[in-house]
């Protein structure tokens, strides 16, 4: 007699003998990741891993943001420092903002953001923006290092208007921990400046979580 040619059907044998399995493992398989899981924390930048960006806005404002910092005639501040690890947990991913104040932590505008879906454990940014856009603000994924920033603010406030002349703070914050979930708050540093006619430009020496700081201004 002739072997017979014809194959079982293994997804069918399967489904038959045991459907209520299938169904779990295709579940889990798309179950979203959440905050305390690794995933959540996975750097998603483009040159980290192959993966793109998450989509979307970070801010509490809305969607918005942009890769590079719109230029202005009349000049305006830049701070460069770079990110050094805290060890939290999900180090070395990092998410972090910039942003401004004035002499009265009064919100003025938000310069930059890394951080997309995680952006709720910046826990001191999100105190200070809330409620307010991101227009003009640069926006990234979380970053799978720490590495060197560049921030820019051209003197507007986060409605788009040129903020008066006076006493303004700059502020950074960055964690590498679920803040907002009971894990402890991020390092963090802020510098006064005056918005005015005299320029300023100052290397100020390195903290224990950021150096290589470099403040500049002319308005």
């Amino acid at each position: 007699m002739a072997p017979s040619t014809t194959r079982p059907d293994l997804w069918s044998s399967l489904r038959s003998a045991a459907p209520s399995l299938l169904l779990p493992v295709l579940a889990l398989g798309c179950a979203p990741a959440t905050s305390s899981d690794p995933a959540f924390w996975a750097s998603h930048q483009i040159g980290e891993g192959g993966a793109p960006p998450d989509p979307g806005s970070t801010g509490p404002g809305g969607a918005g943001g942009s890769d590079e910092p719109p230029p202005t005639p009349s000049g305006g501040l830049t701070l460069e420092f770079t990110t050094l690890s805290n060890r939290g947990e999900y180090a070395p991913d990092n998410i972090g903002a910039v942003w401004i104040t004035d002499a009265q932590d009064n919100f003025v505008k938000t310069l930059e953001v890394w951080a997309a879906k995680r952006a709720k454990h910046l826990v001191k940014w999100r105190a200070a923006s809330k409620g307010h856009s991101l227009v003009d603000a640069v926006t990234r994924a979380t970053r799978g290092a720490h590495v060197a920033h560049e921030s820019y603010w051209n003197g507007t406030n986060s409605e788009g208007g040129v903020a008066p002349e006076g006493a303004y703070r700059i502020y950074v914050e960055f964690t590498e921990d679920n803040s907002a979930e009971g894990e402890p708050p991020g390092p963090w540093m802020v510098f006064d400046f005056e918005k005015g006619a005299v320029p300023g430009d100052a290397v100020v020496p390195d903290q224990r979580h950021f150096n290589n700081i470099h403040l500049t201004y002319a308005f």
